[in-house]
């Protein structure tokens, strides 16, 4: 297991998680519950995605592509 993504928070490493599975890369999240012992105070790195080592590179191209993307806003 390699750390691919450093996460804000718990949701955002869900996102993260999500985006991977449904491109079929197996990701696991940890740290997301230690984020309720820091109460206010910025939790920074405890949150983290993980992936296999064999899937690193494609996850982050995956990774990369999202972060690059742009929002596009309705009128």
């Amino acid at each position: 297991m390699i750390i691919i993504y450093h996460a804000a928070n718990s949701l955002d490493a869900n996102m993260i998680k999500s985006l991977l599975e449904q491109c079929h890369i197996r990701a696991f999240i940890q740290g997301e519950y230690l984020q309720g012992g820091m109460g206010e105070l910025p939790a920074a790195d405890l949150v983290t995605v993980s992936v296999d080592d064999e899937n690193f590179t494609e996850a982050k191209k995956i990774i990369v592509e999202w972060e690059a993307a742009t929002v596009i806003e309705e009128e």
